[in-house]
C-alpha cells in the first residue's frame, strides 16, 4: 500500500437504517425500565465508538430500529456486533435464554435517493461542460450489476455508496483512451474486495462511482483498495502520462463518500416517527 493512501481525509455523510429482532420474536423489551436501559446503553456505545444516532431509537417489545450516522472507518457488521453485545451484556441478569435473533436488516439512506444518485453520476460529464461522441467513453454502466448484489445466510444488507476521488493537485490525467480499461479494472477490484460497481463517471481530474458493498468492509477500506490498486495500474500502463503531467501520486489523499438508498434519510426518519 502506498503510504500516500493510508492517512486519508474524508468528507462524508453515511447513514444506516438497522433493524434487530429478539430471538424467536420474544417480547423481551416490554417493561419501561428495560427500554430505558437499552436507550442508556445505546447512548454509551455511540459516544464511545463515535456512532451518532440520527433519531431516537424505536424500541418495540420484540425488535429495535435505529438510524445511525457512521464514519468511513466503521464496518456495519462490527457496529451491529457491538450494539447487540453491549445490550445483551447489560440485560443478561434479567434474561432467560438468548436475547437476539441471528442476523439483522441493514440499508443505507442519504440526502438523496439512489435514483437521483444514478442520474447525478451519469450527468457529470455534461455537467462539467464536455460534449461530443468521445464523451460516451467517460461513462460506464455495469451491465452485470444487480441489486441486492450480495446475499447472506442470516441477514439482509443493501449498502449503496456514492464515492468521489480526485487526482493529485486536480491534475487532468484521464481521457477517453484510458477510461474503458480503467473501468474494467475497477470492476475487478470490486470483485476481489467485496463491492459491486454499478456506475462510473470519469472526468480528467476526478472520478465518481456508485457502488454496493458488503457490511464487513468499511468505506475507507474500499477507497484504499481503489486508490492503491489503480495507482499501481496507472504506473504500469500509463507511466508516461503520469510523468508528463507530474502526477506520479495519481490520487489526492482525500475523498467524498455519501450513502444512498431506496429511501432518503428524511423519509426513514418519518417512518421511524410513525413506528
Amino acid at each position: 500500500m502506498n503510504p500516500h493512501f493510508t492517512a486519508l481525509e474524508a468528507a462524508y455523510q453515511l447513514h444506516y437504517y438497522l433493524y434487530l429482532k429478539t430471538n424467536y420474536l420474544r417480547p423481551l423489551f416490554q417493561p419501561d425500565d428495560t427500554r430505558t436501559l437499552i436507550t442508556d446503553v445505546l447512548a454509551e456505545v455511540c459516544a464511545h465508538e463515535k456512532y451518532h444516532l440520527l433519531d431516537p431509537p424505536v424500541i418495540n417489545p420484540n425488535h429495535l430500529k435505529l438510524l445511525l450516522s457512521l464514519e468511513p472507518n466503521h464496518r456495519v457488521s462490527d457496529v451491529i456486533k457491538k450494539l447487540k453485545g453491549n445490550i445483551s451484556h447489560r440485560l443478561r441478569p434479567s434474561l432467560c435464554g438468548k436475547l437476539w435473533a441471528r442476523g439483522y436488516f441493514a440499508r443505507t439512506s442519504g440526502k438523496i435517493d439512489i435514483v437521483r444518485a444514478r442520474d447525478y453520476v451519469a450527468q457529470q460529464v455534461q455537467h462539467h461542460g464536455y460534449r461530443g461522441d468521445w464523451t460516451k467513453a467517460l461513462k460506464f454502466k455495469n451491465p452485470d450489476f444487480t441489486s441486492p448484489s450480495f446475499s447472506f445466510e442470516h441477514c439482509f444488507a443493501q449498502l449503496n455508496y456514492h464515492l468521489v476521488l480526485s487526482t493529485y493537485n486536480r491534475v487532468a490525467i484521464f481521457d477517453e483512451a484510458i477510461a474503458p480499461s480503467l473501468f474494467n479494472y475497477i470492476v475487478v477490484i470490486g470483485r476481489k474486495h467485496k463491492f459491486a460497481v454499478e456506475r462510473i463517471g470519469l472526468l480528467p481530474d476526478h472520478l465518481h462511482l456508485l457502488i454496493e458493498a458488503v457490511p464487513s468492509i468499511s468505506v475507507e477500506q474500499i477507497i484504499q483498495a481503489i486508490m492503491g490498486n489503480t495507482f499501481s495500474w496507472m504506473h504500469k500502463n500509463y507511466f508516461g502520462v503520469l510523468k508528463e503531467t507530474d502526477a506520479l501520486n495519481v490520487w489526492s489523499p482525500s475523498f467524498y463518500a455519501g450513502s444512498v438508498g431506496e429511501f432518503t434519510t428524511a423519509q426513514v426518519k418519518r417512518f421511524l416517527g410513525n413506528g
